[in-house]
Formats: structure tokens, C-alpha cells, sequence
């Protein structure tokens, strides 16, 4: 059977960050902040369109990037073809032992079926001492944003219209406790931010659908799905040209040396 993850990841791949540029945008600051040895062998793990092997295409000796979807793969290698692109199941890595000086890993952690098998498979292929570097939404002191969004409101309003866990993609991850039951160690922690102007409710809306949001709305009755889509263009063209503001945590771990 068909991961329903996989699914819908596999259909939104040609517009994946096509739209207004997110994960590029988290992206460039995830890359700005690791360090990495010259030559180094890295990682993009559930890569999509390959918004980080794009980052540090330029610094590396060697990318291989992964995802579950064969749609994401064949685009990434269409685009980025010094890339090693596979399919590959993120619990099941086809590399050997300590192969990695870095794995990367961007808004992935939290939609994976089984994130602490994942994070165990990283370990396993990054050599001692190498880094893994993840991202997942939210702010590293779990506080809220300190911005609104005209459209928070709205997916929380809509949550009781959909059957009993459709749509929902993402899970909770403590991350900092699965690193450490697998072995990582001197973990660290920090806020990212962008702001990306959004120009109007319609792009809000493409933006929203080509992303993992989108899960949520495919969840809807259609009727529901309709008119909250109509809700969602006239609260953001309402409230005039708006920036899309975002927070994450990146998460930075390494695998002891001995």
C-alpha cells in the first residue's frame, strides 16, 4: 500500500517551494550556521527539491540526497544534477556504516512514520564526530510567534471538520529526547526566522497547498475544503499585501568521536 505521505508529497512536487520560496529561504540560514569540513560528505535527508543540497552544493566534496517520493527525486535530478538523488525510505538508509560528515535534514523529522528509527539511522551513517543538523516549525524556547497570521485562526476553526487523524502530517516530536536515546550528543538549539512577502490571497493560498498545510485541507469534505479556501484568499487580500513570517528550531547534534 501506498504511504499516504509519500502520496501527497509525490503530488505537490512540482510546485513544492515553487510558490514562495520557504524551505529555500530556511534554507540558506541552516547552511549559513553549520561548519563543515572541506571535502565533506553530506547527507540531505527527505531532501524534496533540494532546497539544502542546493546550499551547500558549493562547499561539499559530496551530496547524496534522499526522499520518498519519486516525483521529488526526478526533479532534483533534472535540477541539481552534481546531486546524488535517490529514493530511499529514511529508516532504511542503503548506505554503509559512517559513510557522512554532516546529514541534513529539513522539516522532515516530524512528518516521518518513525522518527526515532530515522534519527537512529543517521547515526549509524555518520561517521563519529559528524554532525546532523534538523529543523522542525516552531520557536527552540516553545514560545509562540510574536507576529499574527489571518489565517491561524482559520485551520484551527476547520480541524473539526475532518475525520479522525486525516490530514494530519506532522506528529509530536521531542526531538532533543529521541538525539538523545540515539546516541547523540552535544546538542544545541536555535531560533530561525523568515519573512517572505506574500502578495495576495491567491498566492497565499498556492503557497499553502504546496506544502505539507496541504494535508490538512485534502482532509476537508469538499464543501468545507471550497469555502475555506475562499476564506483564506479574502482574509489575506482583506488584509492587504502581507509577509508570510515563520519560525523554526534548528536542532544540531553530533555523534560522539569514540
Amino acid at each position: 500500500m501506498t504511504d499516504p505521505v509519500v502520496a501527497f508529497f509525490d503530488g505537490i512536487a512540482d510546485d513544492y517551494d515553487q510558490v514562495l520560496p520557504f524551505f529555500g529561504c530556511f534554507a540558506r540560514q541552516i547552511a549559513e550556521a553549520i561548519e563543515i569540513p572541506p571535502h565533506a560528505q553530506v547527507l540531505d535527508l527527505g531532501a524534496g527539491r533540494g532546497a539544502l543540497s542546493a546550499e551547500f552544493a558549493g562547499r561539499a566534496g559530496r551530496i547524496a540526497a534522499v526522499d520518498g517520493s519519486p516525483r521529488m527525486v526526478e526533479l532534483l535530478n533534472r535540477d541539481l544534477p552534481a546531486v546524488e538523488a535517490h529514493v530511499m525510505d529514511a529508516a532504511r538508509l542503503d548506505f554503509p556504516d559512517a559513510e557522512f560528515d554532516l546529514v541534513v535534514a529539513g522539516f522532515v523529522v516530524h512528518i516521518l512514520t518513525d522518527p526515532r528509527a530515522a534519527v537512529t539511522e543517521v547515526k549509524r551513517v555518520l561517521k563519529p564526530g559528524g554532525q546532523f543538523a534538523l529543523t522542525v516549525p516552531g520557536r527552540a524556547d516553545g514560545t509562540p510567534d510574536p507576529w499574527t497570521d489571518p489565517v491561524t485562526d482559520l485551520f484551527a476553526e476547520y480541524r473539526k471538520y475532518q475525520a479522525a487523524g486525516s490530514g494530519r502530517h506532522s506528529k509530536y516530536v521531542a526531538e532533543d529526547e529521541v538525539l538523545r536515546a540515539a546516541g547523540f550528543t552535544e546538542l544545541t538549539a536555535r531560533t530561525l526566522e523568515i519573512a517572505i512577502p506574500a502578495p495576495d490571497g491567491e498566492t497565499y493560498w498556492r503557497f499553502t497547498t504546496s506544502h505539507g498545510a496541504g494535508m490538512f485541507i485534502n482532509g476537508l469534505p469538499a464543501d468545507k475544503r471550497a469555502e475555506f479556501r475562499d476564506r483564506l484568499i479574502a482574509a489575506v487580500d482583506a488584509a492587504g499585501e502581507i509577509t508570510l513570517r515563520r519560525s523554526a528550531t534548528l536542532w544540531v547534534a553530533r555523534r560522539p568521536r569514540s
